[in-house]
């Protein structure tokens, strides 16, 4: 039995369903609701005309009466759903028009409705009226007219009500299959979209409601997941290839040594091991670095002194007696909002980018203007030029192939200088030095502004 409500269940969870039924169980209990309120209020209309014919008859035979006839003449109708009765002061029958009725259908002046009559089988509608000499005028209508009314009324609601509920469920079927076709084309397109044909992309639907936007954004998400693996693609690639060169100039020094043991000593095959080995460390770290970056993991930012961070990365280079000049003159405060592990990551690899490009000298200068703090690395080397500049940010970019190789860059550096100081909300550039290298130019907001 669980089994069989397996399908019914789904069905009932598509939208097309669902939105059927609510709109056709919201019209049900419109309809009853409209249908009692009409059927009561025409029940409600004729008694009040019957009511309305019943005062008339009465105000007739007071007329009569008083115009001489005697109660008898006055009560004389050939109608047979009238009954026209005079009562005495005193509650005697003094005169009707209909002989089986032998009682006063009401003793005192007002009206009734519903009013049964056994020896005639129907209900009346009664209205009384006293005359000036205190007899009792009574004039009743069968109610047949208006239950027969009533009940025609309902009849044809009856049968127009489902009707109509049946055409509106159907209405809507059919107007929400039409508006949602394009999302089942949409489904099958997508459902053939895999990580091997990611280049496919949905068919935008004419028109400019939600159904096209819908699609508009879908393809929009694909191009942005398809860029994402291409990069991802390009990355691993890159990787793999930049970690195959270490490794393969490790195997390399090795099968020379091993077979030419007289062309080496112990301590130059460590060092040119130990060489390569502290390079494939640094691609991993900076592997790392990127990985942690792309993946959100960085932990909510804090006030940063990126002086201090500047401060630490230049002493750090002064001690390993790099071979160029760094002038930090131009360093004072300045403060953003961040991760103080990842700023000093920022400033040593323009540090060290610079040093590797420079000839005589670095130019370290830090100072907050205008609501951010502005960071310049500058160097006296060939700089770069100008259709380079925003290809040094790619990862494992690289300008000069031989000289970056052999200082030692992974070709990581500035694309992760560029992805912190954007996850900061700054930017980073790169144009001319006065020195005659290249100058990068780092803008990160200040705490105040950046929270």
């Amino acid at each position: 039995m669980t089994e069989d409500l397996g399908p019914l269940r789904l069905w009932l969870a598509r939208v097309r369903v669902r939105v059927t039924l609510a709109a056709t169980a919201v019209s049900l209990l419109g309809a009853i609701v409209g249908v009692l309120i009409f059927v009561g209020g025409l029940h409600e209309n004729l008694e009040s005309a019957l009511v309305g014919s019943a005062q008339q008859q009465a105000a007739n035979v007071e007329a009569r009466l008083k115009s001489g006839a005697t109660p008898e003449q006055a009560t004389v109708s050939s109608k047979r759903d009238l009954i026209i009765q005079v009562v005495g002061s005193d509650g005697t029958l003094l005169a009707t028009d209909q002989p089986q009725v032998t009682e006063a259908l009401r003793t005192t002046p007002g009206v009734s409705e519903s009013v049964h009559v056994p020896t005639l089988d129907d209900s009346y509608a009664v209205y009384a009226r006293r005359t000036a000499d205190g007899r009792l005028i009574l004039a009743g209508l069968s109610e047949e007219q208006v239950a027969r009314a009533s009940r025609t009324a309902v009849t044809m609601l009856a049968v127009a009500v489902p009707i109509g509920i049946a055409l509106l469920a159907a209405v809507v079927w059919l107007s929400i299959g039409r508006a949602l076709r394009p999302v089942e084309v949409m489904r099958r397109q997508a459902a053939t979209i895999t990580s091997e044909h990611l280049h496919k992309r949905l068919e935008v639907p004419p028109g400019d409601d939600e159904i096209p936007l819908l699609a508009s954004t879908l393809n929009e998400m694909l191009d942005r997941i398809d860029l994402a693996q291409q990069q991802q693609r390009q990355f691993v690639s890159d990787a793999s290839h930049e970690l195959r060169s270490p490794l393969a100039t490790v195997r390399q020094t090795i099968e020379v040594a091993r077979r030419h043991p007289d062309s080496t000593t112990v301590p130059h095959l460590a060092d040119a091991v130990g060489a390569e080995e502290r390079r494939m460390e640094e691609l991993v770290r900076a592997l790392l670095t990127l990985a942690r970056l792309d993946d959100k993991e960085v932990g909510p930012g804090h006030v940063v002194d990126v002086d201090d961070a500047v401060v630490h990365e230049v002493s750090r280079l002064r001690g390993q007696e790099v071979p160029v000049r760094i002038d930090m003159r131009h360093v004072s405060a300045g403060r953003a909002l961040g991760d103080a592990v990842l700023f000093n990551q920022v400033v040593a690899n323009l540090l060290s980018n610079a040093v590797r490009h420079a000839r005589t000298q670095v130019r370290v200068s830090l100072d907050e203007e205008a609501g951010a703090t502005v960071l310049l690395v500058e160097d006296d080397g060939d700089g770069i030029p100008q259709v380079e500049r925003m290809r040094v940010f790619e990862r494992f970019a690289r300008l000069d192939e031989a000289r970056a190789r052999d200082a030692g860059g992974t070709g990581l550096g500035l694309a992760i200088v560029q992805k912190v100081v954007e996850d900061a909300g700054g930017s980073v550039e790169v144009d001319d030095s006065d020195l005659g290298g290249a100058r990068f130019r780092v803008v990160l907001p200040t705490p105040d502004q950046g929270s």
